[in-house]
C-alpha cells in the first residue's frame, strides 16, 4: 500500500525480479496478468472487480487513455 512500485516496496532490484517471483510463487496470478500490467494496478483492478466497483475509464485497456500509466515503463 506504499506509494512506490511494488518491486520497490518489496526491496527487489527491479520489475524483472518481481515478475520472476510471481512466476515462481504465484503462477496463476502471473498467468492472469497476461498483459503485463503493473502489479499494483493489477491487484487493485482485481479487488475492484471482485467488489463490483468500476475503476476503469474504458471497457478495455487497449482503448483507455491511461494505458501508459498501467502498462508503461516504471521509473
Amino acid at each position: 500500500m506504499a506509494e512506490n512500485h511494488l518491486w520497490q516496496d518489496l526491496g527487489l532490484p527491479g520489475r524483472v525480479e518481481l515478475n520472476a517471483l510471481m512466476q515462481t510463487r504465484f503462477t496463476a496470478l502471473k498467468t492472469k496478468n497476461a498483459g503485463d500490467m503493473k502489479w499494483k494496478k493489477f491487484f487493485y483492478r482485481q479487488l475492484c472487480e471482485q467488489a463490483e466497483v468500476l475503476i476503469c475509464k474504458s471497457p478495455s485497456c487497449a482503448n483507455c487513455c491511461d494505458y501508459s500509466v498501467c502498462f508503461g515503463p516504471e521509473t
